[in-house]
């Protein structure tokens, strides 16, 4: 067995000083790129092979390091990851890309055979001017084989056998229909070396569609290097509309993926960073033309279809694919509606979610307390003092809520789908320890989740020290700071409900004005028991039969605050794991 390796290696080896010898004579340039990592063994066991290719006068060898870390990639990593895209090939070094080809030395036992096809198809692009597949930063190649089909359907003549046995045949095959049936395409079909249809042209020779075989063969002969359509044939392009968010890594990987793909087909892409408000009254322009109700920091509009995601991609291929020839003209825009971002389940969340946050326990006990404050101080001072209060509470939590929404985009731009997975679980964790408070309430015992004792003897201090003898005005101003600090406190308490809401919010918009308006509304509701409660004060209800309400209400409050924390949790994870989309959760 080790006989015949050596012998084999042997063999390779004189084939390939013949090969450098006859090679003297090429003058052709054959151009490839090669992808390797310093620390890649495979690739320290090729180097040798590759450094005698080079060697050839007419082969030239770019070089592209990537890096072995997969947290610290640089350029080179992206750009293997585009090229392995538009090849439709393995994402992995060490990888050569020649012309139409590549070669991958990586699979065990196969690097020898994979060498000696590298030299065969060198051999074979010897005498062709080959350039690199990548030009600042850009792919050249694939270049796909491009065959034009004339048919005239008034006369009964169809294609669609030819395309087939192409498309099955051809890796990189463009292929382009022209019914001169109408006259805009006949007046094309006149400047072309050809006046009886069907046909096919592959460059400027024509091919009869009787002999399918043969029309195969005649194609296959360009299937490495690519050709373009006769010169008299000018292709229609096909607009896409691609709006995206500038700091999303996968947005910048689908525009990427939209780059290569224009590499192949006559697209026009016109991109909008949504980011600047302009564009942001656009893509709402769009939503309301495409019927759209939710957002995505991805959007790609193409004829009437749209598409959201890069798993999409290949759909999005396809619909290029079905119009080449005829071309897409770029879609209309209708009116920007934000309300339809508004509609749907988002919005009942944001609601709920507010309410039960509102008579969360520690929000509820915190007003009630400061009433007892104040009834034993002032009274005509609750009211003014009150509201004073309650404005303090709402604008600390509107900020708080700000800041885990830019905080949280900025952790999804990271992390992605995993933030939903690790704000799924803690919403299951609350849940389930807000109905076992809900058990533990009901038999008199103390609940899990509650304010600690030291917070709340702060929040005591506090509320005390503010009730002292003042003027309404100074109490009130002092209301609001004391309102906007307790609920910084109490934030500790009742970020149990915001947090999942908040990415709620995130799935369903990537607009921040959108979603800041959801917050609005959410501590707007978050607020709104307080002010009951202020009502309910001012038309005679005591502090003490107040608080005998809010001890009632006590147990029901944590029992369905955490009816909602599982719903919202096993949603989440149901969408990590992949059994729904949030589209139509929460759509």
């Amino acid at each position: 067995m080790a006989h015949k390796m050596v012998m084999k290696t042997v063999l390779l080896m004189v084939a390939f000083m013949v090969f450098v010898a006859v090679a003297g004579s090429a003058r052709a340039d054959v151009t490839m790129a090669y992808f390797y990592a310093d620390d890649c063994a495979v690739c320290d066991e090729l180097h040798p092979f590759m450094e005698e290719l080079e060697n050839l006068s007419y082969v030239t060898i770019e070089s592209y390091k990537i890096s072995s870390d997969p947290y610290r990639p640089n350029e080179n990593d992206s750009l293997l990851a585009d090229i392995s895209y538009a090849y439709h090939s393995v994402d992995n070094i060490p990888v050569v890309f020649l012309a139409n080809q590549w070669f991958y030395f990586g699979v065990e036992g196969q690097m020898e055979l994979t060498k000696e096809k590298l030299l065969a198809t060198v051999d074979e692009l010897k005498e062709y001017e080959v350039e690199s597949p990548i030009k600042d930063g850009k792919l050249q190649y694939p270049k796909p084989v491009s065959v034009l089909l004339v048919y005239n359907t008034s006369k009964h003549e169809r294609v669609a056998d030819a395309v087939s046995a192409l498309e099955e045949n051809i890796s990189f095959v463009r292929i382009a229909t022209l019914d001169i049936r109408y006259p805009e395409n006949m007046s094309v079909f006149a400047h072309l070396p050809q006046s009886k249809t069907p046909v096919a042209f592959i460059g400027e020779q024509n091919y009869s569609l009787d002999n399918l075989s043969y029309l195969v063969e005649s194609a296959a002969k360009y299937e490495k290097i690519g050709i373009d359509f006769p010169a008299a044939y000018e292709e229609k392009p096909i607009c896409i509309l691609f709006f995206y968010k500038s700091t999303c890594s996968s947005c910048l990987s689908v525009k990427a993926k939209l780059e290569t793909l224009a590499g192949k087909y006559p697209l026009e892409i016109t991109e909008y960073d949504i980011i600047e408000s302009k564009n942001n009254d656009l893509l709402l322009a769009y939503y309301d033309s495409y019927n759209i109700t939710r957002s995505h920091n991805t959007n790609i509009f193409i004829g009437d279809r749209y598409f959201y995601s890069e798993s999409q991609l290949r759909e999005v291929e396809k619909i290029i694919k079905a119009h080449l020839g005829t071309g897409l003209e770029c879609p209309e825009a209708g009116e920007a509606n934000a309300e339809k971002l508004l509609e749907g389940y988002t919005l009942l969340t944001v609601i709920l979610g507010g309410l039960l946050d509102g008579i969360n326990p520690c929000a509820f006990a915190t007003l009630v307390f400061f009433i007892a404050y104040l009834e034993r101080a002032r009274k005509e001072a609750i009211i003014p003092i009150g509201l004073s209060f309650s404005a303090g509470i709402y604008i600390c939590y509107l900020m708080i809520g700000i800041g885990l929404l830019e905080f949280m985009n900025v952790v999804r731009q990271t992390v992605s789908l995993y933030l939903y997975f690790g704000v799924g679980v803690m919403a299951l964790i609350l849940g389930v320890f807000s109905i076992v408070d809900f058990f533990s309430i009901r038999r008199g015992r103390a609940a899990v989740l509650q304010l600690p004792l030291f917070l709340k003897k702060r929040r005591g201090r506090i509320i005390r020290h503010i009730t002292e003898d003042k003027k309404i005005t100074v109490l009130a101003l002092i209301a609001l700071a004391v309102g906007f600090a307790i609920s910084a406190l109490e934030f500790a308490c009742t970020g149990q409900v915001l947090i999942p809401v908040i990415t709620v919010i995130q799935g369903a918009t990537s607009l921040r004005a959108v979603a800041v308006l959801y917050l609005v509304i959410y501590t707007a509701l978050f607020i709104l028991p307080l002010l009951i409660l202020l009502a309910l004060f001012h038309v005679g209800y005591s502090s003490t039969r107040i608080g005998e309400m809010q001890k009632r209400s006590y147990g029901y409050a944590k029992l369905f605050i955490g009816i909602f924390l599982l719903s919202l949790g096993i949603i989440m994870l149901l969408y990590f794991f992949g059994f729904i989309s949030l589209h139509y959760a929460f759509g």
